[in-house]
């Protein structure tokens, strides 16, 4: 099997707005993560996937991009992104941004030319964007062309006066979405591409990527998801891309796709694929949803964690991938809650023990590792008791439907403190400094109030803190090269344990893991007399696993 250089990456993925602020005015920026690069080398990060750092109205937090060849001036400037290639590569760390290709900011010049009849460019740019006349009720008034709803909640449709059409937002409306069979609006798309390319970036994370070819014929479904999700279409896009761009420049290429099948899994990413690297896919990452919630409904409504859902999903996909592709690990990113607080337990007495065990269960598994920043010090969800504190737009459309459906004040914010993407976007807590170290300045959303307990220089020194079982589970996983191997899982059906065995370079482990509040019994499924205990993050005690508790074993020399 011919060896790729990204399947030695860690990736740390970072939320530019909310990592380092180093001009103190609130906000993240460029020279902020420059100023902690070697904070990301002693976790042996070699791969930096950087957020949307483009010029923006900043709607959807950057993924509203009004001008692809400028960095957002809140982030800093284009010769500040320069330095941080440059720096970074002489770190022998690579660079992978988001590149949005679905849609653009509604203040793009395209859009501003396409939506205005008397723009010298209005034909040209009006076919850049996917537009429909709508249809006419018997009273004359005007019916939207179809059903669908927007991903972020409401219509699809928005209409524009001066042309007398609606046009197409699967996001918000200040997101109209790009027409993908114009070929003069892909032509430009690709210079853009190639544009970054020369600059020095190393790979990109195609943002919504599956959603770049519609359902020309509109049928009036509800939501009508599937007539913007997936359709064949669009892997002919993503292969003009791979052929032209991503292929001869030896780049990392990232899609997602959630609910993809094998053979679509395959056709993304399989080694016989030439659209994308890895794929990042979902099957692990709402499996607490709670049906019979009809107050804050679909992954607002919080219930128990189906520990088997979970496992299943991450045995699929290694499945899956198994010698005809490459696997990818990563238990949040910035559209999720922090996984300490979804699937572990923030509660301070469980809350050490509970990140540990997360970090050691997925980690150990076979494929690319990508942390989300702060998960390696246990951040947790927001505590945030007005709703003003929250800023994803998405937040404010879905209070109102909590509202229309009979939830409560109280219900409704609890619902969004569990699951908002605010939860993964709250400011990097740096230290008990006030505002957690990330600036001098109050912040762009207010730091989660556990900052002066849960931070990087809390846990930089601690041999026994989150920071510090991280660092070792990657040094780890670079010496024994972990990815390349393949684990036997044991008890799928159990829903309080997670184990498996795997051979790695040089030894062959056993892993578990308790994922409940409670001891549980505990025979291994391998002989461990041949075996030393590497790691635990508890006491042990023969016969049972304490609440949380992880062990490794470690085959003797």
């Amino acid at each position: 099997m011919k060896k790729y250089w990204w399947q030695d990456a860690i990736i740390y993925q970072i939320y530019v707005r909310s990592f380092n602020d180093s001009n103190h005015d609130g906000i993240g920026d460029i020279p902020g993560i420059i100023e902690k690069l070697d904070y990301l080398k002693s976790l042996s990060i070699n791969t930096l996937w950087i957020s949307p750092h483009y010029d923006s109205p900043m709607d959807d937090n950057g993924y509203d991009i009004r001008d692809f060849f400028k960095v957002a001036e809140e982030y800093g400037t284009m010769e500040d992104f320069k330095k941080l290639i440059e720096v970074a590569h002489a770190n022998d760390m690579k660079i992978v941004t988001d590149l949005v290709l679905n849609h653009t900011s509604d203040e793009h010049p395209w859009f501003l030319a396409a939506k205005d009849p008397s723009h010298p460019d209005h034909q040209k740019y009006h076919d850049y964007y996917i537009w429909h006349k709508g249809h006419t009720a018997e009273d004359g008034s005007r019916i939207r062309p179809t059903r669908w709803i927007s991903w972020f909640g409401g219509s699809v449709w928005d209409f524009n006066e001066p042309t007398g059409e609606y046009y197409l937002h699967i996001f918000s409306k200040k997101m109209p979405d790009l027409n993908w069979r114009n070929q003069a609006m892909r032509e430009e798309l690709k210079a853009m591409v190639q544009w970054w390319i020369d600059l020095g970036i190393d790979g990109f994370r195609i943002d919504a990527s599956n959603h770049l070819e519609k359902n020309w014929d509109f049928p009036d479904d509800s939501p009508g998801y599937q007539h913007f999700s997936s359709l064949p279409k669009h892997h002919e896009y993503l292969q003009e891309l791979a052929d032209e761009l991503f292929i001869p420049n030896n780049l990392l290429i990232l899609g997602e796709a959630g609910g993809a099948s094998k053979e679509e899994a395959l056709q993304y990413a399989g080694f016989d694929s030439n659209e994308f690297n890895m794929l990042i896919h979902f099957g692990h990452v709402w499996v607490d949803t709670d049906d019979s919630n009809q107050l804050t409904p679909g992954k607002w409504a919080k219930g128990e964690v189906k520990l088997t859902k979970i496992k299943e999903a991450l045995s699929h996909w290694i499945d899956v991938f198994h010698e005809k592709g490459w696997n990818t690990l990563y238990w949040h990113n910035h559209d999720h809650p922090r996984v300490v607080s979804h699937y572990g337990n923030d509660d301070p007495k469980y809350h050490a023990a509970s990140a540990k065990m997360l970090a050691t269960l997925l980690y150990f598994l076979p494929g690319t590792p990508i942390i989300y920043q702060g998960e390696e010090i246990g951040m947790t969800n927001v505590d945030y008791q007005n709703l003003d504190d929250f800023k994803d737009v998405e937040v404010f459309t879905e209070y109102e439907n909590f509202m229309n459906h009979g939830a409560s004040h109280e219900v409704a914010m609890q619902a969004l403190r569990d699951r908002a993407r605010d939860n993964a976007r709250s400011p990097m807590q740096w230290s008990s400094e006030p505002y957690a170290g990330f600036s001098d300045q109050a912040p762009w959303m207010p730091v989660v109030g556990n900052y002066p307990l849960i931070n990087v220089a809390n846990q930089d020194k601690d041999a026994d803190s989150i920071l510090s079982w991280y660092r070792m589970l990657m040094t780890l996983r670079k010496e024994e090269a972990i990815g390349f191997s393949y684990p036997s899982f044991y008890h799928l059906d159990k829903d309080d344990r997670f184990a498996y065995s795997l051979k790695a370079k040089h030894h062959t482990y056993y892993v578990v893991g308790n994922f409940t509040s409670y001891p549980i019994d505990f025979t291994p499924d391998v002989d461990i007399t041949a075996m030393e205990l590497y790691a635990t993050n508890q006491p042990t005690i023969e016969g049972s696993l304490s609440p949380y508790e992880t062990r490794v074993y470690r085959q003797k020399k």
